[in-house]
């Protein structure tokens, strides 16, 4: 499935650039899928590229002194400069054909560059007309962004995009998927904490062995720690963005025993209000799924149970959310789900008296959150079909 939508995208790239009036040779260009950006040893930048290798776009690509690596379908480049638009034009001697960044998938991130704080590297992404926007940023958990993008890859694919893919998974439910527009949105509203999607090599070489889920936070542009699966789970509820995902809880007639819910819908809210100069502020979910799997033969059909196991699922979302909460608060001191721009866009005059005390006062907020489950079939085969 995935070399045939692999396939299908590069099919998409070639006919975006023979057609719609676009006069470029596709010979000519080095189509870019993926950028990944580090810090190097002298305190430089270092600028690595994944082009479609030959095999994929037809013809050669070769760069003089270019490190290459990676199978035919991938050409691995990189390259050094004081700024990232140095490094960028420092790729052009080892490069046979013009860079095209317009169907870029992946922005790849040391963790020592996103400490350094994006505001350094962001210009680029803005600057340069031919960058598509859309492509999905993401922190490289106590590694470099090089060694992820010169990972090995299926042979027939360009780890770029499989990691994109990957992001992009939205039935996972604990990976971070941010484009690159929306970076740009937020790093506009400095108060506002970002929240991107990580990798974890964890000594990989391959990719299949890299984990990617979890969430890279920043504070003032720079990376200042990392959400866990099931803390970026509850950001993902909270901030609506939760599409599915798997809930693990205990079988109410045999603790001992486990259920699998299903989410298959959700809907998250935030509440933002100010009084006497306090934020009072909110998280409201609403949700539902399905029972996906059950061990043990309770019948979980019976209306009590189907309570109980709502309420366990109200418990555990809650539990995730609150969690992430506690990092965002108190071991990040950052607003990742922008409760300050709620207050300063229906508050404005109250909120422009405190916003410069709001670190604190964000900190020290007591956060209602307030779920509710339901569930809407048992989905058990050898159980009598429970529904609402």
């Amino acid at each position: 499935m995935i070399k045939k939508t692999v396939c299908v995208i590069l099919t998409l790239m070639l006919l975006f650039l023979v057609g719609c009036g676009n006069n470029r040779d596709i010979n000519s260009l080095a189509i870019v899928t993926a950028i990944g950006l580090d810090k190097a040893a002298d305190g430089n930048i270092e600028f690595t590229i994944q082009i479609i290798g030959p095999s994929k776009q037809g013809g050669s690509q070769s760069g003089s002194g270019s490190s290459e690596g990676g199978s035919s379908s991938a050409v691995n480049i990189s390259s050094e400069g004081a700024t990232i638009f140095e490094a960028a034009r420092n790729l052009i001697p080892k490069l046979s054909k013009k860079a095209y960044y317009a169907h870029l998938q992946l922005l790849v991130m040391g963790e020592d560059m996103a400490k350094e704080g994006i505001d350094k590297i962001w210009d680029f992404f803005e600057r340069d007309h031919e960058v598509n926007r859309q492509f999905r940023t993401i922190v490289v958990k106590g590694g470099t962004a090089k060694s992820v993008i010169e990972a090995t890859a299926d042979i027939d694919q360009l780890g770029g995009v499989e990691i994109s893919e990957t992001i992009d998974n939205e039935a996972y439910g604990k990976n971070i998927k941010i484009q690159g527009f929306e970076v740009s949105e937020l790093l506009s509203q400095p108060m506002t904490g970002l929240v991107t999607g990580v990798i974890d090599p964890n000594g990989a070489n391959e990719l299949t062995d890299m984990k990617v889920k979890g969430g890279a936070v920043f504070k003032n542009t720079r990376l200042v720690g990392y959400l866990d699966d099931d803390e970026a789970t509850g950001y993902l509820f909270a901030s609506n963005q939760i599409k599915s995902t798997i809930l693990t809880i205990a079988n109410p007639g045999e603790p001992g025993n486990l259920v699998s819910i299903e989410v298959i819908g959700s809907s998250g809210k935030l509440t933002a209000d100010l009084i006497t100069g306090e934020p009072k502020l909110g998280i409201e979910i609403t949700a539902y799924g399905n029972i996906g799997d059950e061990q043990g033969s309770t019948d979980l059909s019976e209306t009590d149970n189907i309570k109980k196991l709502e309420s366990e699922s109200e418990a555990l979302i809650s539990e995730n959310i609150c969690d992430m909460l506690k990092k965002s608060q108190k071991t990040f001191d950052s607003d990742i789900l922008g409760f300050n721009d709620l207050l300063y866009k229906h508050h404005y005059k109250d909120f422009e008296k405190i916003k410069d005390n709001w670190d604190k006062l964000y900190g020290d907020a007591d956060i209602d959150i307030k779920v509710q489950f339901t569930i809407k079939r048992s989905g058990m085969i050898t159980k009598p079909a429970y529904e609402q």
